[in-house]
């Protein structure tokens, strides 16, 4: 079994922060948007991202979103992520693979299956939040993420969220279930995720606030909400 130390989940100490602080400025300079930046831009890049301020308090508690909220988030996130996969199959290999595992339900239909049930989880995860104090704390969020969405604007990031997901592998998940009641962990580095959440990532952290991914996800998400 491959141990939490030696995967791309680092733990949440003095240590464990320094590396991901150095792995995540480094996937910062290798993205290939930030790559696309004027260079006078990218010269201080960092010093100016260390600058930014969200919106009100800097107290971003992660427990306003609930570990509940996030699972369901996640699980809708994984239905839409087969769906789409499903939609880039061409017409052949989607015939192949129909034909050669006689599957009880052509992948199309599975497709429509897959989007269906997001819509559901979606549509529970909305319910959950039809509160007051919830539609405060999403307002809140939102303004937040709006702020941020327009200073790292400025800087030349676009507010693409679009492919950021994370993987995580059964190993991984119960080192991080077996360890969850006496240490924290840090985001995954190791998966695809746009220009916009690496930094968001690197915001949270140098204010000193808890980072993970599907907060800093879903503050990119309401931010875009708030700005339309």
């Amino acid at each position: 079994m491959k141990s939490v130390e030696h995967s791309e989940y680092l733990p949440d100490t003095e240590a464990g922060r320094s590396l991901f602080r150095e792995r995540l400025i480094a996937k910062i300079q290798q993205h290939r948007d930030f790559k696309a930046l004027p260079h006078e831009i990218q010269s201080n890049f960092f010093e100016k991202l260390a600058e930014l301020t969200l919106f009100g308090t800097n107290n971003c508690s992660v427990e306003t979103h609930s570990p509940r909220t996030r699972k369901l988030e996640k699980l809708a996130d994984s239905y839409r992520r087969v769906a789409n996969s499903i939609a880039l199959l061409s017409e052949i290999d989607e015939l192949l693979l129909d034909d050669a595992f006689q599957h009880s339900m052509p992948l199309q239909q599975q497709k429509k299956l897959m989007r269906q049930l997001a819509a559901q989880v979606d549509e529970l995860i909305g319910g959950m939040r039809q509160t007051s104090t919830s539609t405060s704390e999403r307002l809140l969020l939102g303004l937040k993420g709006a702020s941020l969405l327009n200073q790292l604007g400025k800087l030349g990031v676009a507010c693409k969220i679009n492919n950021d997901f994370q993987t995580i592998t059964k190993d991984a998940a119960e080192q991080r279930d077996a360890s969850k009641q006496t240490q924290r962990f840090m985001p995954d580095l190791s998966q695809s995720m746009t220009l916009a959440m690496l930094c968001t990532m690197l915001v949270l952290f140098n204010s000193g606030q808890v980072v993970e991914w599907s907060y800093c996800r879903r503050l990119l998400l309401e931010g875009k909400w708030v700005s339309r």
